[in-house]
């Protein structure tokens, strides 16, 4: 059956099902068994991925929005602003399909994605075709019910034999970098752990005005660097970035943001940016009223960028009427950069870097270098610089992993020196601690960071992080909660920390909660899938774990037992050995 035109009338539009078997084109969609195959090519589809073909296949011809497929895909669930482009990179993958030159799923820019392929259900299929469907849903329904009657037999919980099931036959959801529903994570209204006195705030995410939507990099860094700079004033507790950027290109009810977010304040904005030239416009919003107390515009050249953030800084805390401390003050005069067109390097290496990818980290890397070229006083680039190669430690993206450790803790110290009222930048250098063993200096560094920022979020996640590594997952369990009360719209790293503290607290259910839901939030954490393919297992879900040690490799990272047993900082050797051996049942060699 060959593939045609979009422009099939939508009154055939066939009835297509969550439940049941259809064509995308040549390849056929299971999504009960989440897998689409074609002339003997079979591809495993996660979840939400497979949510997001469902629904644009219900839709086939039209353009379906970003907010209605984040609907579809995770309901009630607080995800990242790069899941559904993840999900989509995930599909395209799958069927071979070209971005640029779409046959399948086509990008409409700033209003979603459309399938314009043809679907058809899988009862118009050939009736050796159907024949073969029986056939699997049978072979697929004998082994979940072997799988349920072994589980049985072993005496795990309920919830156990359903996760086992429903991994050969449906769909898995859950937790990781960051947020879930059941005990093992904080719901997601948590109450902030934040002083009375002590005004809270959500900067929202600007818009991109501009007809590029490659600019977006530009107005997401505007708006992350006015967090970092309210960050800095002690009588502010200022949102962080992930739960600021789940409003992203939608429609935003402020009384909706104070009820889910606890805040005061909202200060939302825009950005156009043509050429050397750039409109940002911005208010102050009080939350409860929704009633505008400040707004400002600035139309000029980017040379007079930085002077126009100083002013909209200095606007909000008059209008707020808040109270600077000499300390405050100091930190708030730290320039970031001299230079405009480093930190425009500076803000795309930011946007590459939270693609938590490969490539992306590669691309981060050298937009990083470049700003370090430009100014060579930049401490937020050499901060971010040194994040990519602790992740390139940690991932195996590097060809000297010494090396890259190593270049880790030089281009920290770095930033250090040159901005040591930055919270971020302790925290990197914690990070490339742990890797290092060295757990003291990295909970001191952790806690370092949290006093120069009691709002900062991920400082509770290094602390956390460390403690999990250094062989108290009981205490890491405490302190990771804190983070996520701190930061009520995490981003998925936080539930792939909470599934190694699970794991190294032998609880794989929740571990498995917590790195799958990571997974849906973003699906190119490698870290996630290492860790869960050894909780499945830790639980005679071979066939699973064996599938998760393939994505990585496919992703072209190092796997192997040395090379893992070597980078994993466990204290604990009972600990390292148990995660090996997990990894080696895997069938990780």
């Amino acid at each position: 059956m060959g593939e045609h035109s979009s422009s099939q009338n939508m009154s055939e539009q066939p009835n297509i099902s969550a439940e049941e078997t259809f064509y995308v084109g040549d390849w056929r969609v299971d999504p009960a068994a989440g897998r689409i195959s074609s002339r003997g090519v079979e591809h495993k589809i996660e979840p939400k991925a497979m949510t997001v073909l469902v629904c644009l296949a219900q839709q086939q011809g039209q353009v379906v929005s970003r907010e209605t497929l984040e609907a579809q895909a995770w309901a009630g669930m607080v995800v990242g602003y790069d899941s559904l482009a993840s999900a989509i990179i995930k599909l395209r993958k799958a069927f071979g399909d070209d971005s640029k030159n779409p046959r399948f799923i086509e990008t409409v820019p700033k209003k979603g994605y459309r399938l314009i392929c043809a679907v058809q259900i899988a009862t118009e299929a050939p009736e050796e075709e159907q024949e073969k469907d029986q056939q699997t849903e049978q072979e697929e329904h004998v082994s979940a019910k072997a799988a349920i009657k072994s589980s049985a037999k072993t005496g795990k919980s309920p919830s156990v034999i359903m996760l086992v099931a429903v991994s050969l036959v449906a769909v898995i959801t859950t937790v990781a970098l960051f947020m879930n529903k059941q005990e093992a994570t904080v719901s997601s209204k948590p109450e902030t752990q934040i002083s009375e006195d002590r005004q809270v705030i959500a900067v929202l995410p600007f818009k991109n005005l501009s007809d590029d939507v490659q600019q977006d990099y530009f107005s997401d860094g505007i708006t992350a660097d006015l967090i970092t700079d309210l960050s800095k004033i002690s009588g502010l507790s200022v949102m962080a970035r992930n739960s600021v950027f789940i409003y992203k290109d939608t429609d935003v009810d402020i009384r909706k943001v104070k009820q889910e977010l606890g805040v005061d304040y909202v200060i939302e904005g825009s950005v156009r940016k043509v050429g050397d030239r750039v409109r940002i416009s911005a208010r102050l919003i009080d939350a409860s009223s929704s009633i505008n107390i400040w707004a400002d515009r600035f139309d000029g050249t980017l040379e007079n960028l930085f002077a126009f953030q100083d002013s909209v800084t200095t606007k909000i805390i008059n209008s707020l009427e808040v109270t600077l401390t000499e300390r405050d003050r100091s930190r708030l005069a730290q320039k970031y950069s001299n230079s405009i067109e480093a930190y425009d390097e500076f803000l795309q290496g930011w946007q590459n870097l939270w693609l938590s990818s490969r490539e992306g980290m590669y691309r981060a890397k050298g937009h990083f270098l470049k700003a370090i070229e430009l100014d060579d006083r930049f401490a937020r680039a050499y901060a971010n610089l040194a994040l990519t190669y602790i992740f390139d430690h940690q991932n195996g993206w590097s060809d000297d992993d010494a090396l890259a450790l190593a270049n880790a803790h030089k281009y920290a110290d770095k930033a250090i020196a040159l901005d040591p009222e930055l919270p971020q930048v302790y925290w990197v250098k914690g990070f490339a601690n742990i890797f290092s063993r060295n757990y003291k200096q990295s909970l001191k560094l952790a806690q370092h960071a949290i006093d120069l920022d009691p709002g900062f979020a991920d400082g509770y996640g290094l602390l956390a992080t460390t403690l999990n590594y250094a062989g108290k997952p009981k205490e890491a369990d405490r302190v990771m909660r804190q983070a996520m009360q701190q930061n009520p719209k995490y981003p998925a790293i936080y539930n792939v920390i909470h599934g190694e503290i699970f794991f190294n607290m032998r609880d794989y259910e929740k571990a498995i909660e917590n790195f799958t839901y990571a997974l849906d939030v973003n699906p190119e954490i490698e870290e996630s899938r290492i860790w869960l393919a050894a909780a499945y297992a830790n639980i005679g879900e071979l066939d699973e774990a064996s599938w998760q040690l393939e994505q990585v490799r496919m992703s072209g990272g190092k796997l192997s037992l040395q090379r893992i047993e070597s980078v994993i900082p466990f204290k604990d050797p009972e600990q390292r050995k148990s995660f090996i051996d997990s990894l080696y049942k895997a069938g990780l060699e």
